[in-house]
Parts: structure tokens; C-alpha cells; sequence
């Protein structure tokens, strides 16, 4: 019960900024799926292509639905879309759009974007 209110209180914070209200890959309005290890929220369809490429370059769960660890949970806490679309920018993609996401997240970028959430998340958790 109290990893749901957990959840439930970083999807609201999360929410509360403007890009996080669409989806990361796409921007549909609204979305309610999350890709974990790159802490983004997408949209329903965005989380079917995800699921494509494989868990060991993405996974993705509900963020309402699903259970969720504290792991996945300090990840999505120290990314959101914000951070992640300005990462990707500086590494060169831009392009917003299901077209290119397999290539986005099979990318350099994309592998060391992944590594920084990791250690923040680590370190998030050595803290408590």
C-alpha cells in the first residue's frame, strides 16, 4: 500500500510540469505508461513500440496499473521528460516521433542516458 501512494505521489509531482503531460516520443496528450530505465513518460501507443525493442533496451509499465520497486521508482524521480528530452538534444536527436525510436534507444545516447539514471537511483538509495 504505501509503495502505491509512493507511485502515486511522484506520477502528481511528475504531472505537474508541462512536458510531462504529453508523451515523450510522440506528444499525445495525456499519457499514462512510463518507460523505466529512461525515467519518460509515453503514450499507450509509443508503449507498444517499446515493447518491441526488447527489455533489455526498454520496458514499460502502467503508471497507475502496475506495481512498480523503489528502484524504478527513484529512476522515474530523477528523470521526467524534461531531462531526458534536453539529454537527447545535446546528443543530437531531435526528431520527435515514433519513426525513429528504435534508433533513439539503441543510440550512444540513449546507453549513457540509461548509466546515469542507474547511478543517480543508486546513489538516491545509499542515501536512505
Amino acid at each position: 500500500m504505501a509503495i502505491e501512494l509512493e507511485r502515486d505521489a511522484i506520477f502528481k509531482k511528475m504531472r505537474g510540469k508541462s512536458e510531462n503531460k504529453m508523451c515523450f516520443d510522440c506528444n499525445a496528450k495525456s499519457p499514462n505508461w512510463a518507460s523505466v530505465p529512461y525515467g519518460v513518460l509515453i503514450c499507450m501507443d509509443c508503449a507498444a513500440t517499446h515493447r518491441s525493442l526488447g527489455v533489455h533496451i526498454t520496458f514499460v509499465r502502467s503508471t497507475n496499473l502496475d506495481s512498480w520497486s523503489q528502484d524504478q521508482l527513484r529512476i522515474m524521480h530523477c528523470s521526467g521528460n524534461p531531462r531526458a528530452r534536453a539529454f537527447f538534444k545535446q546528443h543530437g536527436w531531435t526528431d520527435v516521433g515514433a519513426a525513429k525510436v528504435d534508433a533513439k534507444y539503441t543510440s550512444r545516447a540513449a546507453e549513457m542516458y540509461r548509466s546515469t539514471l542507474q547511478k543517480e537511483a543508486a546513489a538516491m538509495k545509499a542515501e536512505y
